[in-house]
């Protein structure tokens, strides 16, 4: 029953009806990954480097590692970043590199910026290990391995201060085809995926501050799909809080701070969509590194 349902989740990954970008429960510290218009948001250069562990219990669930890296330079008005993602499902593998440049624009309050990005992609499907209970079987697409390799393009525009922060993006504009082959009326396209994600700091007193955050993901054929969070920090060094996906997990996520250079944070999403009887949740770690420009860490960190 396990392989079969893993089987059916990675077609409906590559399928029109599906999401196809990896998701991330972390988001609101992991915007680059999304929104090329995040490089450079920060003083100084961010490094993340995440891994995360979806739908455990079932053979074939996701798994996706990502590394990216971001600074800010020429006057504090550039910003360059680049990530480095793989994403496996089932037989799928995606290996996808993204190099993002923004342009920040300084307003009395806030900082408007702008991020293009070029985004490289190689993808394969393994038809060919797959195994079936049915002895004999004999198909024209699961005999053959499936290997393209695809460039892309995205945009993004972020609005931010150190309180708060507002973001659109587009991380591939060009709807690609994922197979060249049709085989046996089988084919995948990339979607066109759009975000638009939100938040803010509110300062309780001195020693507590609560962050409300939101993320819309869209995509055709699938709609909108929101997702809410709220975080409760003492001294911005350790924080805690939940959020939801509509119509799929409550997510439960802890943080803390190690030192000034670096942020540790988890978050463990309990699946409540239809998957719930055939897994225990998914798991999402990310290990997070400030470096300022006078090479020191950071020591009263953003909290975004």
């Amino acid at each position: 029953m396990k392989r079969i349902l893993s089987l059916i989740v990675c077609w409906h990954t590559l399928s029109l009806m599906a999401q196809q970008d990896a998701q991330y429960s972390l988001y609101m510290y992991n915007a680059l990954n999304v929104n090329p218009a995040y490089a450079g948001s920060t003083p100084g250069m961010t490094a993340n480097m995440l891994y995360r562990y979806q739908w455990l219990g079932i053979e074939g669930a996701p798994k996706t590692l990502a590394a990216n890296l971001n600074a800010r330079y020429g006057q504090e008005k550039l910003g360059t970043g680049v990530s480095i993602i793989n994403d496996r499902i089932g037989l799928f593998n995606r290996n996808q590199i993204q190099i993002a440049q923004s342009y920040q624009l300084r307003m009395e309050k806030w900082i408007l910026s702008f991020g293009l990005q070029g985004h490289f992609e190689q993808s394969n499907a393994n038809f060919a290990n797959a195994q079936f209970s049915s002895i004999g079987t004999q198909d024209a697409l699961i005999n053959n391995n499936i290997s393209t390799f695809n460039v892309n393009f995205g945009a993004g525009v972020y609005a931010y201060n150190n309180n708060f922060w507002l973001g659109y993006s587009m991380p591939h504009i060009l709807a690609q085809k994922l197979s060249k082959e049709n085989i046996n009326n089988f084919s995948s396209t990339q979607t066109i995926h759009q975000y638009i994600t939100g938040g803010y700091i509110v300062g309780l007193n001195e020693t507590w501050q609560i962050k409300p955050s939101f993320l819309l993901k869209m995509q055709e054929n699938v709609g909108v799909q929101p997702e809410f969070s709220a975080i409760a920090y003492y001294n911005k060094k350790l924080g805690a809080g939940i959020s939801y996906r509509n119509k799929d997990s409550f997510i439960g996520i802890v943080e803390m701070q190690l030192g000034d250079y670096a942020r540790l944070l988890y978050a463990y999403d309990k699946t409540t969509s239809a998957l719930s009887g055939f897994t225990t949740g998914s798991h999402e770690l990310m290990l997070k590194f400030f470096i300022s420009n006078s090479y020191r860490g950071q020591v009263s960190p953003r909290l975004f």
